[in-house]
C-alpha cells in the first residue's frame, strides 16, 4: 500500500528507524482520501537491517525484488515471511548477509513461481551430473557439457550447483553449515539476480551497489 510520510528524510525524523528497509513495524495511520498519512512507526525489532553499507545493498535487493513482484493492495504472506526472516538475519552482526540475501531471494522466486530447473540440462534435456556447467537466465537453468558455450551464460560450478538443489528443498540448515568461499558466494549471488532479474524484466540497482561494496 502507498502511504505518505512527511518529514521522514529529515536527519532526525522521529519515525525514521520505524522505516528502515525492511524494517518490522508497527504503524499508527490517519486515513486520507486516496493515501493514508503516517501518523507513527514504531521498530518492532531491536536491530537494523541496513546497518552497514553491504547489509544495506542487501535489503535494497529484496525490496527492490519485492516491488517488482507484489501487487499493491493484494497481501501476500509468504513473502512477507520471507522478508521477516531475511530481515532477521541481516540485523544479526555475526550472519553474513549476502547468504540471509540469497535464501531470500530464491525463496522469492519460488513463491512467485519461477524457481531454476536444476535437474535437467536445459540445453539436450538429459539429467545433470555433478559437474561444472554453466546457468542460463533465459532458460532458466543449468546446462553442461556439448551445451555450454552460450551467449549470456554464467559459470556455475558443482558445488554452486549442489547448493542451489539444498536450497530448491528447503535444506537451509545444511546451506547455512557449508564452508562459504568468496567464489561460491560470488557465482550464487550472479546466478540468482540475473535469474531474477531475467523473470521480472528490469535491472535491480542495489545489485550494483551491493557488487561495488563487496
Amino acid at each position: 500500500m502507498s502511504i505518505l510520510a512527511k518529514g521522514v528524510r529529515r536527519a532526525k525524523a522521529r519515525n525514521q528507524a520505524g522505516l528502515d528497509l525492511l524494517a518490522r513495524s508497527q504503524l499508527m495511520l490517519i486515513p486520507g482520501r486516496n493515501m493514508a498519512t503516517l501518523a507513527q512507526a514504531r521498530p518492532m525489532d531491536g536491530g537494523s537491517a541496513a546497518a552497514d553499507l553491504v547489509r544495506l545493498a542487501c535489503a535494497g535487493v529484496l525490496a527492490e525484488l519485492v516491488d517488482a513482484t507484489v501487487e499493491e493492495g493484494r497481501p501476500e504472506p509468504r513473502v512477507y515471511d520471507i522478508l521477516a526472516e531475511a530481515s532477521a538475519r541481516l540485523a544479526r552482526a555475526e550472519s553474513d548477509p549476502r547468504l540471509a540475501l540469497a535464501l531470500a531471494a530464491f525463496a522469492l522466486a519460488v513463491a512467485g513461481g519461477y524457481q531454476p530447473d536444476l535437474h535437467s540440462c536445459m540445453g539436450c534435456g538429459d539429467a545433470l551430473a555433478n559437474q561444472d556447467g554453466e546457468f542460463l537466465p533465459s532458460l532458466g537453468g543449468v546446462v553442461q557439457g556439448d551445451c555450454m558455450g552460450r551467449a549470456a551464460a554464467l559459470p556455475c560450478q558443482a558445488a554452486t550447483l549442489r547448493v542451489l538443489r539444498r536450497m530448491a528443498v528447503a535444506d537451509e540448515a545444511t546451506v547455512v553449515r557449508l564452508r562459504w568461499t568468496p567464489a561460491l558466494r560470488d557465482e550464487l549471488e550472479a546466478i540468482l539476480i540475473a535469474h531474477l532479474e531475467h523473470h521480472l524484466d528490469r535491472p535491480m540497482r542495489a545489485a550494483r551497489v551491493l557488487a561495488e561494496a563487496r
